[in-house]
């Protein structure tokens, strides 16, 4: 879990001089959710 929140945490600072800080906040959080979540089948790849 502190993995986790350490690298949620890291996105604000990855982000602030982006050109569309919180669009591209969203799309580093979506791409952090898909990486840690099951497959949509529910069957491990």
């Amino acid at each position: 879990m502190a993995d986790l929140l350490t690298l949620v945490t890291g996105t604000a600072p990855a982000t602030e001089h982006h050109r569309d800080p919180a669009g591209e906040a969203d799309r580093l959080l979506a791409l952090t959710v898909a990486g840690i979540s099951p497959p949509a089948s529910g069957r491990a790849a």
